[in-house]
Protein backbone atom coordinates (compact mmCIF):
# COMPACT_ATOMS: atom_id res chain seq x y z
CA UNK A 1 0.00 0.00 0.00
CA UNK A 2 3.09 2.07 1.05
CA UNK A 3 4.47 1.77 -2.62
CA UNK A 4 1.16 2.60 -4.38
CA UNK A 5 0.67 5.92 -2.62
CA UNK A 6 4.25 6.85 -3.26
CA UNK A 7 3.15 6.17 -7.05
CA UNK A 8 0.08 7.96 -7.10
CA UNK A 9 2.02 11.50 -5.21
CA UNK A 10 4.81 10.86 -8.01
CA UNK A 11 1.70 11.42 -10.73
CA UNK A 12 0.37 14.35 -9.06
CA UNK A 13 3.53 15.97 -8.90
CA UNK A 14 4.13 15.26 -12.43
CA UNK A 15 0.63 16.20 -13.37
CA UNK A 16 0.46 19.59 -11.65
CA UNK A 17 4.42 20.44 -12.82
CA UNK A 18 4.27 19.20 -16.18
CA UNK A 19 7.30 17.44 -18.22
CA UNK A 20 10.59 19.10 -18.53
CA UNK A 21 10.38 21.33 -22.46
CA UNK A 22 12.31 19.05 -24.81
CA UNK A 23 16.27 20.92 -25.73
CA UNK A 24 15.71 22.82 -28.65
CA UNK A 25 17.55 21.49 -31.07
CA UNK A 26 21.09 22.33 -32.14
CA UNK A 27 21.81 23.85 -35.74
CA UNK A 28 24.26 22.19 -37.34
CA UNK A 29 27.25 23.97 -38.54
CA UNK A 30 28.50 23.63 -42.22
CA UNK A 31 32.12 21.73 -42.55
CA UNK A 32 34.77 24.74 -42.71
CA UNK A 33 37.32 22.09 -44.94
CA UNK A 34 37.44 19.85 -47.72
CA UNK A 35 39.79 17.04 -48.46
CA UNK A 36 41.63 17.88 -51.04
CA UNK A 37 44.73 16.55 -51.60
CA UNK A 38 46.01 13.00 -49.95
CA UNK A 39 50.03 11.77 -50.24
CA UNK A 40 51.62 8.56 -49.30
CA UNK A 41 53.84 8.55 -46.56
CA UNK A 42 56.32 5.57 -44.74
CA UNK A 43 54.93 3.72 -41.86
CA UNK A 44 52.91 4.81 -39.22
CA UNK A 45 53.08 8.87 -39.89
CA UNK A 46 52.73 10.62 -36.76
CA UNK A 47 53.98 14.07 -35.57
CA UNK A 48 53.51 16.68 -38.61
CA UNK A 49 55.27 20.20 -39.11
CA UNK A 50 55.16 22.68 -41.58
CA UNK A 51 57.74 25.45 -42.69
CA UNK A 52 58.87 27.56 -45.62
CA UNK A 53 62.50 25.40 -45.90
CA UNK A 54 63.58 26.17 -49.48
CA UNK A 55 62.61 30.04 -48.99
CA UNK A 56 60.02 29.83 -51.33
CA UNK A 57 57.28 31.46 -49.61
CA UNK A 58 55.56 28.43 -49.65
CA UNK A 59 54.87 26.00 -46.60
CA UNK A 60 56.44 22.73 -47.19
CA UNK A 61 55.81 19.55 -44.73
CA UNK A 62 57.69 17.00 -42.97
CA UNK A 63 56.21 14.01 -40.91
CA UNK A 64 57.94 11.50 -38.76
CA UNK A 65 57.32 7.85 -39.64
CA UNK A 66 57.55 6.12 -36.48
CA UNK A 67 57.00 2.33 -37.73
CA UNK A 68 60.06 2.71 -40.20
CA UNK A 69 62.46 4.85 -38.70
CA UNK A 70 62.02 7.80 -40.93
CA UNK A 71 60.81 10.82 -41.59
CA UNK A 72 59.71 12.18 -45.05
CA UNK A 73 59.75 15.57 -46.24
CA UNK A 74 57.26 17.32 -49.25
CA UNK A 75 58.39 20.30 -50.96
CA UNK A 76 54.84 22.34 -51.66
CA UNK A 77 54.28 23.73 -54.75
CA UNK A 78 51.68 26.51 -53.38
CA UNK A 79 48.76 24.91 -54.91
CA UNK A 80 48.06 22.50 -52.33
CA UNK A 81 49.42 19.76 -53.47
CA UNK A 82 53.21 18.82 -53.15
CA UNK A 83 56.34 16.87 -54.62
CA UNK A 84 56.58 13.68 -54.09
CA UNK A 85 58.52 12.69 -50.59
CA UNK A 86 62.24 12.67 -49.97
CA UNK A 87 62.75 9.79 -46.84
CA UNK A 88 65.70 10.11 -44.34
CA UNK A 89 66.07 7.61 -41.74
CA UNK A 90 66.24 8.72 -38.15
CA UNK A 91 66.84 6.92 -35.34
CA UNK A 92 64.25 3.84 -33.53
CA UNK A 93 60.73 5.61 -33.29
CA UNK A 94 60.50 8.81 -33.88
CA UNK A 95 58.04 10.66 -32.14
CA UNK A 96 58.52 14.96 -32.39
CA UNK A 97 59.74 16.94 -34.74
CA UNK A 98 61.13 20.47 -34.49
CA UNK A 99 61.95 23.15 -36.99
CA UNK A 100 64.77 26.09 -36.62
CA UNK A 101 67.72 27.80 -37.99
CA UNK A 102 70.45 25.60 -35.99
CA UNK A 103 73.19 27.09 -37.71
CA UNK A 104 72.03 30.75 -38.20
CA UNK A 105 72.81 30.19 -41.85
CA UNK A 106 69.35 32.05 -42.92
CA UNK A 107 67.51 28.42 -43.47
CA UNK A 108 65.26 26.04 -41.84
CA UNK A 109 66.52 23.04 -40.08
CA UNK A 110 65.19 20.16 -38.92
CA UNK A 111 65.72 17.92 -35.29
CA UNK A 112 63.43 14.81 -34.62
CA UNK A 113 63.48 12.92 -31.37
CA UNK A 114 63.73 9.31 -31.02
CA UNK A 115 61.61 7.68 -28.39
CA UNK A 116 63.44 3.87 -28.37
CA UNK A 117 66.84 5.41 -28.98
CA UNK A 118 66.19 7.99 -26.39
CA UNK A 119 68.08 10.54 -28.94
CA UNK A 120 67.66 13.99 -30.67
CA UNK A 121 69.72 13.81 -34.35
CA UNK A 122 69.77 17.80 -36.20
CA UNK A 123 69.29 17.21 -39.58
CA UNK A 124 71.26 20.79 -41.53
CA UNK A 125 69.55 22.31 -44.59
CA UNK A 126 71.87 21.60 -47.67
CA UNK A 127 69.76 25.13 -49.52
CA UNK A 128 69.16 22.47 -52.25
CA UNK A 129 66.07 20.83 -50.88
CA UNK A 130 67.37 18.40 -49.00
CA UNK A 131 69.00 17.77 -45.32
CA UNK A 132 72.44 16.27 -43.75
CA UNK A 133 72.23 14.61 -40.84
CA UNK A 134 74.97 15.87 -38.01
CA UNK A 135 77.26 13.76 -36.49
CA UNK A 136 76.45 15.01 -32.98
CA UNK A 137 73.76 12.44 -31.51
CA UNK A 138 71.82 14.33 -28.34
CA UNK A 139 70.96 11.99 -25.61
CA UNK A 140 68.51 14.20 -23.77
CA UNK A 141 67.77 11.34 -20.75
CA UNK A 142 65.93 8.75 -19.73
CA UNK A 143 62.66 8.15 -22.12
CA UNK A 144 62.59 11.75 -23.94
CA UNK A 145 58.34 12.07 -24.91
CA UNK A 146 58.18 16.01 -26.66
CA UNK A 147 60.43 18.65 -27.29
CA UNK A 148 60.03 22.22 -27.85
CA UNK A 149 62.59 25.18 -29.36
CA UNK A 150 63.15 28.82 -27.92
CA UNK A 151 66.05 31.15 -26.79
CA UNK A 152 66.26 30.36 -23.06
CA UNK A 153 69.50 32.20 -21.99
CA UNK A 154 69.31 35.00 -24.45
CA UNK A 155 72.05 34.58 -26.48
CA UNK A 156 70.48 34.46 -29.95
CA UNK A 157 70.59 30.66 -30.26
CA UNK A 158 68.14 28.55 -30.72
CA UNK A 159 67.78 26.14 -27.52
CA UNK A 160 66.11 22.90 -26.96
CA UNK A 161 63.66 21.69 -24.20
CA UNK A 162 62.94 17.93 -23.67
CA UNK A 163 60.42 16.08 -21.73
CA UNK A 164 61.56 13.02 -19.55
CA UNK A 165 58.63 10.84 -18.55
CA UNK A 166 59.54 10.21 -14.76
CA UNK A 167 59.29 14.10 -13.18
CA UNK A 168 61.98 16.07 -15.33
CA UNK A 169 62.58 18.08 -17.98
CA UNK A 170 66.39 18.47 -19.95
CA UNK A 171 67.39 21.28 -21.56
CA UNK A 172 69.85 21.91 -24.35
CA UNK A 173 71.29 25.08 -25.18
CA UNK A 174 72.32 25.66 -29.13
CA UNK A 175 76.18 26.51 -29.56
CA UNK A 176 74.82 28.75 -33.02
CA UNK A 177 76.71 26.47 -35.33
CA UNK A 178 74.41 23.59 -35.41
CA UNK A 179 75.42 21.50 -32.73
CA UNK A 180 74.78 21.62 -28.60
CA UNK A 181 75.81 21.66 -25.22
CA UNK A 182 75.33 18.73 -22.86
CA UNK A 183 71.92 18.65 -21.71
CA UNK A 184 70.89 19.90 -17.56
CA UNK A 185 67.91 18.08 -16.18
CA UNK A 186 65.45 20.32 -14.28
CA UNK A 187 62.86 18.43 -11.85
CA UNK A 188 59.12 18.94 -12.24
CA UNK A 189 55.94 18.73 -9.82
CA UNK A 190 54.83 15.35 -12.34
CA UNK A 191 55.37 13.48 -14.92
CA UNK A 192 55.82 15.58 -17.71
CA UNK A 193 53.99 14.68 -21.36
CA UNK A 194 53.79 17.68 -23.99
CA UNK A 195 55.46 21.05 -23.79
CA UNK A 196 55.15 24.65 -25.28
CA UNK A 197 57.44 27.74 -25.02
CA UNK A 198 55.73 31.25 -24.70
CA UNK A 199 56.51 34.53 -22.77
CA UNK A 200 53.85 33.82 -20.40
CA UNK A 201 53.97 36.75 -17.88
CA UNK A 202 54.96 38.89 -20.70
CA UNK A 203 58.82 39.78 -18.91
CA UNK A 204 60.16 39.55 -22.25
CA UNK A 205 61.86 36.14 -21.07
CA UNK A 206 61.02 32.75 -22.57
CA UNK A 207 58.89 30.62 -20.58
CA UNK A 208 58.27 26.71 -20.59
CA UNK A 209 55.10 25.06 -20.06
CA UNK A 210 55.04 21.52 -19.45
CA UNK A 211 51.68 19.49 -19.21
CA UNK A 212 51.49 16.93 -16.42
CA UNK A 213 50.48 13.51 -16.24
CA UNK A 214 49.90 10.29 -14.79
CA UNK A 215 50.57 9.66 -11.26
CA UNK A 216 50.75 12.54 -8.61
CA UNK A 217 50.05 15.67 -9.78
CA UNK A 218 47.74 16.59 -12.76
CA UNK A 219 47.57 19.85 -15.30
CA UNK A 220 50.26 22.61 -16.47
CA UNK A 221 53.54 23.65 -14.56
CA UNK A 222 55.24 26.71 -15.74
CA UNK A 223 58.41 27.05 -15.81
CA UNK A 224 59.51 31.07 -15.37
CA UNK A 225 62.60 31.96 -17.85
CA UNK A 226 65.17 34.02 -15.91
CA UNK A 227 66.62 34.92 -19.71
CA UNK A 228 70.16 33.20 -18.44
CA UNK A 229 69.08 29.64 -19.28
CA UNK A 230 67.64 29.26 -15.81
CA UNK A 231 64.33 28.70 -14.69
CA UNK A 232 62.23 28.92 -11.70
CA UNK A 233 58.98 26.21 -10.91
CA UNK A 234 55.84 27.63 -10.59
CA UNK A 235 53.05 24.85 -8.99
CA UNK A 236 50.68 22.89 -10.79
CA UNK A 237 48.33 24.53 -12.36
CA UNK A 238 44.43 22.17 -12.78
CA UNK A 239 44.23 21.74 -16.10
CA UNK A 240 42.95 18.14 -16.90
CA UNK A 241 42.74 14.95 -15.44
CA UNK A 242 45.37 13.23 -17.46
CA UNK A 243 46.59 16.14 -20.09
CA UNK A 244 48.68 14.22 -22.98
CA UNK A 245 48.95 17.22 -25.51
CA UNK A 246 48.91 21.16 -24.79
CA UNK A 247 48.69 24.19 -27.00
CA UNK A 248 49.32 27.67 -26.56
CA UNK A 249 46.91 30.45 -27.46
CA UNK A 250 44.78 33.92 -26.87
CA UNK A 251 41.25 32.30 -25.71
CA UNK A 252 39.86 36.01 -24.55
CA UNK A 253 41.90 38.07 -26.78
CA UNK A 254 43.44 40.19 -23.61
CA UNK A 255 46.81 39.89 -25.10
CA UNK A 256 47.99 37.00 -22.69
CA UNK A 257 48.85 33.51 -23.29
CA UNK A 258 46.92 30.45 -22.14
CA UNK A 259 46.51 27.08 -22.55
CA UNK A 260 44.18 23.64 -23.62
CA UNK A 261 44.92 20.66 -23.10
CA UNK A 262 43.55 17.27 -23.88
CA UNK A 263 43.08 14.56 -22.00
CA UNK A 264 42.28 11.75 -25.09
CA UNK A 265 41.59 8.94 -22.97
CA UNK A 266 38.88 10.71 -20.99
CA UNK A 267 37.80 12.28 -24.10
CA UNK A 268 38.16 16.00 -22.67
CA UNK A 269 39.82 19.25 -23.28
CA UNK A 270 40.68 22.10 -21.02
CA UNK A 271 41.28 25.43 -20.94
CA UNK A 272 43.52 27.45 -18.61
CA UNK A 273 43.10 31.25 -18.59
CA UNK A 274 46.30 33.23 -17.34
CA UNK A 275 45.05 36.14 -14.60
CA UNK A 276 48.46 37.95 -15.64
CA UNK A 277 49.74 37.59 -12.19
CA UNK A 278 51.64 34.48 -12.97
CA UNK A 279 48.85 32.09 -12.05
CA UNK A 280 45.91 30.15 -14.12
CA UNK A 281 42.11 29.51 -13.53
CA UNK A 282 41.04 26.20 -14.78
CA UNK A 283 37.70 26.12 -16.83
CA UNK A 284 35.23 23.48 -17.08
CA UNK A 285 36.37 20.34 -19.04
CA UNK A 286 34.58 20.57 -22.84
CA UNK A 287 34.46 17.74 -25.44
CA UNK A 288 35.58 17.85 -29.20
CA UNK A 289 35.45 13.90 -30.31
CA UNK A 290 36.70 11.41 -28.86
CA UNK A 291 39.81 10.69 -28.23
CA UNK A 292 41.37 13.21 -28.77
CA UNK A 293 44.96 13.24 -29.73
CA UNK A 294 46.31 16.29 -31.15
CA UNK A 295 45.35 19.96 -30.90
CA UNK A 296 46.16 23.19 -33.13
CA UNK A 297 45.09 26.52 -32.32
CA UNK A 298 44.32 29.47 -35.01
CA UNK A 299 41.81 31.93 -36.70
CA UNK A 300 40.21 29.41 -39.15
CA UNK A 301 37.33 31.86 -40.05
CA UNK A 302 38.93 35.40 -40.00
CA UNK A 303 36.75 36.66 -37.05
CA UNK A 304 40.01 37.91 -34.95
CA UNK A 305 39.20 34.90 -32.74
CA UNK A 306 41.36 31.78 -32.21
CA UNK A 307 39.73 28.16 -32.86
CA UNK A 308 41.43 24.70 -31.86
CA UNK A 309 41.44 21.84 -34.36
CA UNK A 310 41.58 18.16 -32.66
CA UNK A 311 42.57 15.10 -34.29
CA UNK A 312 40.01 11.97 -32.81
CA UNK A 313 41.94 9.11 -33.85
CA UNK A 314 39.47 6.55 -32.94
CA UNK A 315 36.62 8.22 -34.76
CA UNK A 316 38.63 9.37 -38.05
CA UNK A 317 37.75 12.56 -37.74
CA UNK A 318 38.96 16.72 -37.08
CA UNK A 319 36.96 18.67 -34.88
CA UNK A 320 36.79 22.21 -35.34
CA UNK A 321 35.67 23.85 -32.18
CA UNK A 322 35.49 28.03 -32.44
CA UNK A 323 36.25 30.27 -30.02
CA UNK A 324 34.61 32.48 -28.64
CA UNK A 325 36.40 34.94 -27.26
CA UNK A 326 35.93 34.47 -23.33
CA UNK A 327 37.89 31.40 -23.32
CA UNK A 328 35.37 29.10 -24.13
CA UNK A 329 34.24 26.92 -27.52
CA UNK A 330 31.19 26.60 -29.75
CA UNK A 331 29.56 23.35 -28.88
CA UNK A 332 29.03 21.19 -30.79
CA UNK A 333 32.24 20.87 -32.67
CA UNK A 334 32.62 21.09 -36.42
CA UNK A 335 33.16 17.56 -37.61
CA UNK A 336 35.67 16.80 -40.78
CA UNK A 337 36.60 13.02 -42.09
CA UNK A 338 39.49 12.25 -42.46
CA UNK A 339 41.76 9.06 -43.21
CA UNK A 340 41.96 5.84 -40.62
CA UNK A 341 43.77 7.01 -37.13
CA UNK A 342 44.57 10.75 -37.33
CA UNK A 343 47.67 11.55 -35.33
CA UNK A 344 49.52 14.81 -35.62
CA UNK A 345 48.08 18.03 -37.18
CA UNK A 346 49.93 21.25 -38.73
CA UNK A 347 48.18 24.40 -40.07
CA UNK A 348 49.41 26.88 -43.35
CA UNK A 349 48.21 28.40 -46.34
CA UNK A 350 48.49 25.06 -48.40
CA UNK A 351 46.84 26.64 -51.48
CA UNK A 352 47.91 30.03 -51.68
CA UNK A 353 44.27 31.33 -51.38
CA UNK A 354 44.86 33.92 -48.11
CA UNK A 355 42.56 30.98 -46.08
CA UNK A 356 44.43 28.65 -44.12
CA UNK A 357 44.37 24.90 -44.12
CA UNK A 358 44.89 21.57 -42.14
CA UNK A 359 47.21 18.90 -43.15
CA UNK A 360 46.50 16.17 -40.94
CA UNK A 361 48.88 12.53 -41.02
CA UNK A 362 46.41 9.26 -40.94
CA UNK A 363 49.02 6.29 -39.45
CA UNK A 364 46.56 3.25 -40.06
CA UNK A 365 46.52 4.20 -43.94
CA UNK A 366 50.38 5.74 -43.87
CA UNK A 367 48.86 9.23 -45.43
CA UNK A 368 48.69 12.54 -44.99
CA UNK A 369 45.54 14.44 -46.15
CA UNK A 370 45.13 17.71 -47.03
CA UNK A 371 41.85 20.02 -45.50
CA UNK A 372 41.92 22.87 -47.42
CA UNK A 373 38.81 25.70 -47.44
CA UNK A 374 38.53 25.90 -51.17
CA UNK A 375 34.24 26.54 -51.97
CA UNK A 376 33.78 26.30 -48.23
CA UNK A 377 31.87 28.62 -46.17
CA UNK A 378 32.60 30.07 -43.06
CA UNK A 379 30.36 28.63 -40.74
CA UNK A 380 28.47 31.62 -38.54
CA UNK A 381 27.79 30.48 -35.39
CA UNK A 382 25.90 31.35 -32.72
CA UNK A 383 28.35 32.52 -30.16
CA UNK A 384 25.76 32.33 -27.44
CA UNK A 385 25.33 28.65 -27.80
CA UNK A 386 27.29 26.72 -25.02
CA UNK A 387 27.76 23.26 -24.08
CA UNK A 388 25.06 22.07 -22.13
CA UNK A 389 26.12 20.43 -18.34
CA UNK A 390 26.73 17.16 -17.56
CA UNK A 391 24.18 15.78 -14.91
Amino acid sequence: MKRHYSIIVFLMVFVLLGCPPPQKARKKMPRIFALSYTMITGKEPSYLITDDFNRDNIPDLVVANSGDHSFSFYKGLGDGTFKDQLVYQTGRDPICLVSGDFNEDGYTDIAELNYADQSIQVFLNTRLGSFQRTEQLIKPGKIPINMALGDFNSDGNIDMVVTLRFSNVAVILGKGNGFFKEPYIMDVKGQPTAVVVGDYDQDGKTDVAVALAGNGNKGVQILWGKGDGKFEGSKAFKGGKQPLSLVSLDVNNDGLMEFVTSSNSLHALTTLVNNGDKTFTSLRDFASGNFPKFVVAADFTGDGLQDIAVSNSTDDHISVSLGRGDGTFTYPPIYHKVDEHPQGMAVADFNGDGLLDIAVSSRDKNLIDILSKKNMINPKPDLHQKEPKSS
